[in-house]
């Protein structure tokens, strides 16, 4: 079977037997594929565009993707994304590698796509063994990525980039605290900002990882959507910005009362942490891959892709401000849950500013003090 995604084109498994309840079962395959994640991998190949343009140290430049299954994220990233010169990939997987033989041979991309059967980490070392200046990596797994952190940071060149997904959310949301704190070393609890604590959670503990190794790392844009965290986040090299970076971006989130989350003090009830409490977003990024998203019609993610970074751009100013929630709050005051729009319109007339959130269809960002936005929810 060949189908088309982005500019490319892949063979897949045959699908006969693998369908249910009218959809696709990408577990039930061969050679993993979700044709669900095709939005992680549109907006994928922009950043990566975006990122040679603004902040890539040299260009052409290496990729790794060492976990590859079909090989359609890495050949995407050979023929779309701008800057890049060679990738290379693998999967530990007989079949997969197979399948990446046939699609990199479909594409004609033998001159820019080396490719492996190897395990991911061994994929990761190998290449840092041998001394292959790879300035932007991908770990995309099916679950947690953090058995292939270490080998990732370690590789990625100074100025690089770090492209990680999770996919184990009810982990990283607290719904199951003592994986969290055994996998992540983190304190967790289920709260109404789980899904945005997540991402911080997984940006903490790459940050905690990047200083292992003398480096420190800064988010270009960190997402939860559908079922999995995505981060993308710049790696320099630099023992001082490191500590810096361990010392002032990292601590607890404090849980306040009526619902309410805050880094700075408040009426606490608990705490929870360590996690990443600095920018979530790097606002040029933002309004270049605006621009991309805008012209690159083939792109079947388009719309959504472009909606998802106009709230992102909006909520950028705010995003030291951990976003709060209609209901959580209003249920926890026992009134009525107001339209997001009231409550973000009642606090600009106060004189502060407000935001929607991507984490939340119900969440806001604000800078108003605690007591302030409470009283935007009371007659």
């Amino acid at each position: 079977m060949v189908t088309r995604e982005g500019k490319v084109l892949i063979y897949l498994p045959e699908p006969r037997g693998l369908v249910s309840g009218g959809r696709l079962e990408p577990a039930w395959m061969p050679v993993f594929y979700n044709p669900a994640m095709e939005f992680n991998r549109d907006l994928s190949v922009l950043v990566l565009s975006s990122y040679a343009s603004l902040y890539a140290p040299k260009r052409p430049f290496t990729v790794a993707e060492p976990l590859a299954a079909t090989g359609v994220r890495c050949i995407r990233y050979a023929l779309e994304s701008e800057g890049v010169g060679r990738v290379y990939c693998g999967d530990v997987d007989r079949e997969a590698y197979e399948l990446i033989e046939k699609n990199v041979a479909l594409n004609g991309i033998w001159h820019k796509v080396s490719f492996a059967r190897r395990d991911a980490n061994a994929l990761l070392s190998d290449l840092k063994g041998k001394g292959v200046p790879v300035l932007a990596v991908d770990i995309d797994p099916y679950g947690s990525p953090v058995p292939f952190l270490d080998s990732a940071i370690n590789l990625v060149g100074n100025g690089g980039l770090l492209m990680v997904t999770a996919t184990d959310t009810a982990v990283l949301e607290g719904s199951k605290r003592s994986k969290a704190l055994r996998r992540y070393g983190c304190k967790l609890q289920k709260i109404p900002q789980s899904k945005e604590v997540a991402a911080r959670v997984l940006l903490g503990y790459i940050a905690r990882a990047a200083a292992r190794y003398d480096k420190w790392i800064r988010p270009l844009l960190s997402l939860y959507v559908d079922y999995y965290v995505r981060v993308f986040v710049l790696v320099g090299r630099s023992s001082s910005r490191s500590l810096r970076m361990v010392e002032e971006e990292l601590g607890m989130l404090r849980i306040c009362k009526n619902s309410l989350a805050h880094f700075e003090e408040c009426e606490e009830k608990d705490s929870i942490g360590p996690l990443w409490r600095g920018d979530l977003f790097d606002l040029p990024l933002l309004q270049d891959l605006l621009a991309r998203a805008r012209a690159q019609v083939y792109l079947s993610s388009q719309q959504r892709i472009i909606e998802i970074l106009e709230l992102a751009r909006e909520e950028a100013r705010l995003q030291r401000f951990v976003h709060q929630r209609t209901d959580a709050i209003s249920s926890a005051l026992k009134a009525r849950t107001p339209k997001l729009e009231e409550v973000i319109g009642r606090l600009r007339e106060k004189g502060y500013d407000a935001t929607p959130t991507l984490f939340s269809p119900t969440g806001f960002r604000s800078n108003a003090p605690l007591s302030e936005i409470l009283s935007s929810f009371l007659p």
